[in-house]
């Protein structure tokens, strides 16, 4: 989705990128887990923005290290994107701010909600690079 010589930077460099697909991973879900949430204090759609753009770009990077293997997406995107968050809070445990953050419902919701999101993109990179593969080997 991002071009063909992205793809071939993600061939020459795997484990550079996949240590770079982690990092971010990990680093935004823990940094805007607090502003992505609609209806909680301090969202802003520019961090929500940024956030589906970044987990558009790990996905691009996963469709060309993880080819045809969703479940392993999955599973990494689903780990890193719980630690992400587990870090954040507890670096900032006992702040009175995150009294809101701390329920059932984000605490499991946001990291399955930026797993799904991976996966939805990483779902259509791969159907739009086959696609086009098709068509050149035509």
């Amino acid at each position: 989705m991002l071009g063909e010589n992205f793809y071939e930077q993600v061939q020459k460099k795997p484990l550079f990128f996949l240590i770079y697909s982690v990092l971010a991973i990990v680093f935004f879900t823990g940094i805007t887990f607090t502003f992505v949430i609609p209806g909680l204090q301090g969202f802003k759609w520019y961090f929500f923005f940024i956030a589906l753009v970044m987990y558009f770009v790990v996905a691009n990077i996963f469709v060309e290290l993880f080819k045809e293997r969703l479940s392993l997406v999955f599973i990494l995107s689903l780990i890193f994107s719980a630690l992400g968050m587990g870090w954040r809070l507890w670096l900032e445990w006992g702040e009175f701010t995150l009294v809101e953050y701390i329920n059932p419902v984000v605490l499991i919701g946001y990291p399955c909600i930026v797993t799904f999101i991976i996966l939805i993109a990483f779902d259509f990179s791969s159907k739009f690079k086959m696609k086009k593969i098709v068509i050149i080997d035509k």
